[in-house]
């Protein structure tokens, strides 16, 4: 009886872990739908710096260090001005080790003309790197995966009750 319930509670824990990514996932590739198939045009990198924050945690103070990547480009006869590096939340561009953002500012030295990304229907939107498909799909196989494990494991702690 206890092992079935535990089967059940692991396998909900599973089922809404996959749940999760699934939504998740859908909701960062459908907003980065097509921008692989954005035109782009060059621009120029005006800012790249590592900037530290200090955030109080439950555990004590803890430091993250963001990327900021400023660059200008032209579409038609409108300048733009865009902090974006890509579709995925902000959050993803913070890390807690600096060499990480260090890094990413290597990647886009102030001065550098890069390829920018832009929404044909919305110019004012813009990224330097277009999602990677593969690594999206990679993240949606993981939730569908833990979907069916966690059914699968709940089926399991039913047919033992």
């Amino acid at each position: 009886m206890r092992g079935a319930v535990f089967l059940i509670v692991l396998g909900s824990g599973a089922f809404l872990l996959g749940l999760a990514y699934v939504i998740w996932i859908s909701v960062i590739k459908r907003q980065g739908s097509g921008v692989a198939n954005w035109p782009h045009v060059t621009g120029v990198v005006t800012q790249s710096v590592v900037t530290a924050l200090d955030r109080e945690t439950p555990s004590g103070v803890q430091r993250t260090f963001t990327p900021l990547i400023v660059y200008t480009y032209q579409v038609g006869e409108q300048a733009y001005v865009s902090q974006k590096r890509n579709v995925l939340p902000a959050t993803t561009a913070t890390f807690e080790m600096p060499a990480k953002a260090d890094a990413v500012v290597a990647r886009y030295p102030a001065g550098a003309t890069v390829d920018v990304f832009y929404n044909p229907a919305n110019p004012k939107q813009a990224v330097l790197e277009a999602p990677r498909p593969a690594a999206h799909n990679a993240v949606l196989f993981f939730g569908l995966a833990n979907l069916v494990l966690g059914a699968a494991i709940i089926a399991l702690g039913v047919v033992l009750l």
